[in-house]
Formats: structure tokens, C-alpha cells, sequence
């Protein structure tokens, strides 16, 4: 069977477009936050299949994470960005950097979600601003009369769902024009709701954002800690996994190995 070449609102369709009859497994991403192209291209060779550089933690500017989009194209993955919040500015820098996805945080209502789409879609989808020369669009390789057409149908758009607020109104945002996926925050979303991580409350929020995104007919994704909680997620119906983030597993690896030979050398860990 040939390469996917699928886009990514397409890969994160269970079914393949460029390889008829192909089935698409859920796709793996992590986030990046080592502001280093290094490291992007260690953790796609690593297995991850797309990054989320993360610009809403971390302190990191727009011509830095356009080094890391460039570095995960580079690398054969796909590249999101995940930007500070729904401001013009911040997901325009993000597109014409050539990102594929763009992801917005603390997400709130149905009218947040439309602004959002309206930033990332070009009109009369959106209100996205026009450039034809950028990496976004190909450096002028696409012509300027097919290429709002091109970026509308490659450019992923995704709320992330995690806050009390942007749980109630998950249903509203799902049937918003445009946006094509919900994410799950967790971890944010547990402290919003006051409950524990693991919880019964939680796995039920949990529930009820992939059933309201994936009855609208748009994709589920959703940040996931262990391999547990990403088997819950796909049973849930998510095709976007996002495990960790590179500045947890440097820390992990390199805690667990100091741990490892300073035992091995009777020093105290």
C-alpha cells in the first residue's frame, strides 16, 4: 500500500483518503517545549507521528516554534501549534509558519470557537489574512486563486476543552462551523471541576466531550498521561493521542538513569 499523504483533518478520520479501504490508527503526538529542532526531530524518530509546539507554556516566541514546525516537516511529521489564546496575531504567525493544526486553550463558548475558526479559515470560511509567499503557503509554489481553498481544507482547528465553562458549552462549540476537533485538557479541566485526576466526575466530562464532538461529526483528541488513559481515549473514540511533552521525558529519562547508577555506585539518589 502507497504512503498516506492524507492531510491532517484527513488522517484524523478513521478511514484513509489517499489509500482507498486504508484504516487510519489513532495518531501519536507529544508536546514540544525545548524550543530546540533537535529535539523534534529526536522524539519523531522516537515513534511520534506529529509534535505540539506549545506556545501557551513555556515562554516561547512565534519565530521559535515556526524553527520547530519547519523541523517536524522536515522529519515527516505533522506539526500543531499550540497557541497562548484565540488572539489573531498568535494563530496567524502560527499558519504562515506552515503549522498544520492549530490548537487554542481554555476554550469557552460556541462564539470563542467561532472566532477561533474565523482566525485559521480564509473567506469566506473565515477572516484569516492573505499572504501568498509564506511557508504556510508554500512560498508561492501554490497559485494565490487556489490557495484559500488548499489552506481551509489542510489546516486542522481544535478547542481544547478544560474548563467547567468550556464543558457546559462543549455541545454549542462542537456545532460550530469549521472547528474541527475537541480536545480533552484534563488536567486543567480536574482542577476546574475540583475533582481528582482518575476520577468518576472526570472520566464522565471526559465521556460527554468525545459523544458531543464525535455527534457533530467532528474529531475527539485529547491529552493523554499513560498508555491507560490513551486506551480509555480511544475507546472513547479519540484520534488524537497527545503523551507527555519532551521537557518530561528528558526529565524522566534523566531521573531515572541518575537513579540507576547512583545506586550502581552506592551514592545516595
Amino acid at each position: 500500500m502507497a504512503p498516506c499523504t492524507c492531510t491532517l483533518p484527513q488522517r484524523l478520520s478513521p478511514s484513509c483518503s489517499s489509500n482507498p479501504g486504508g484504516i487510519h490508527r489513532p495518531l501519536r503526538a507529544t508536546f514540544t517545549a525545548l524550543k530546540d529542532p533537535a529535539a523534534v526531530g529526536l522524539v519523531l524518530a522516537a515513534g511520534f507521528e506529529a509534535v505540539v509546539v506549545d506556545r501557551e507554556h513555556g515562554v516561547m516566541t512565534s519565530e521559535t516554534a515556526a524553527a520547530l514546525v519547519s523541523a517536524a516537516h522536515a522529519a515527516g511529521g505533522f506539526a500543531l501549534v499550540r497557541v497562548p489564546a484565540v488572539e489573531r496575531g498568535a494563530v496567524q504567525d502560527a499558519l504562515e509558519s506552515g503549522a498544520d493544526g492549530i490548537l487554542a486553550p481554555m476554550v469557552e463558548s460556541a462564539a470563542e470557537a467561532a472566532r477561533l475558526v474565523s482566525f485559521c479559515r480564509y473567506p469566506p470560511a473565515g477572516t484569516r489574512g492573505f499572504h501568498p509567499f509564506t511557508a504556510g503557503s508554500g512560498h508561492g509554489r501554490i497559485p494565490p486563486a487556489a490557495l484559500p481553498a488548499h489552506a481551509n481544507a489542510r489546516v486542522l482547528v481544535a478547542a481544547q476543552v478544560e474548563t467547567s465553562a468550556g464543558l457546559a458549552a462543549c455541545a454549542e462549540m462542537a456545532a460550530v462551523a469549521g472547528l474541527d476537533q475537541l480536545f480533552l485538557g484534563p488536567g486543567d479541566l480536574a482542577l476546574s471541576l475540583g475533582v481528582a485526576a482518575g476520577s468518576a466526575e472526570l472520566a464522565d466530562a471526559a465521556a460527554r466531550i468525545a459523544r458531543h464532538a464525535l455527534q457533530a461529526g467532528k474529531s475527539f483528541g485529547a491529552f493523554v498521561p499513560s498508555g491507560a488513559a490513551a486506551a480509555e481515549a480511544v475507546r472513547l473514540g479519540a484520534q488524537l493521542l497527545v503523551a507527555g511533552a519532551d521537557v518530561a521525558l528528558l526529565h524522566a529519562a534523566a531521573r531515572a538513569l541518575s537513579a540507576e547508577i547512583a545506586q550502581a555506585s552506592g551514592a545516595h539518589a
